[in-house]
């Protein structure tokens, strides 16, 4: 059972479960909250997660997406938090 408790939300919104940086053509899987592009990064095919028609979309330095998403295929420079 997930903790939806008010400090774990609070926890999360900061980076606190951590994350991981990707570089390059990269599939991962696991629970992620947030993409935060350290240089351009490609939403590539495969991902799956709550954002419609996100495969294809650029994000751009800086910019950061947030949402649910269970695989990530990304092409670029990002993290992806936990979540």
């Amino acid at each position: 059972m997930t903790d939806s408790s008010t400090q774990t939300s609070l926890l999360k919104t900061i980076g606190a479960t951590g994350g991981k940086r990707i570089v390059g053509d990269v599939t991962i899987s696991g629970h992620f909250m947030a993409i935060h592009a350290l240089d351009d990064t490609t939403v590539l095919a495969g991902t799956v997660g709550n954002i419609e028609n996100f495969e294809g979309a650029i994000i751009v330095l800086g910019d950061v997406i947030v949402g649910e998403w269970t695989t990530l295929h990304l092409s670029g420079d990002a993290i992806v938090y936990r979540g």
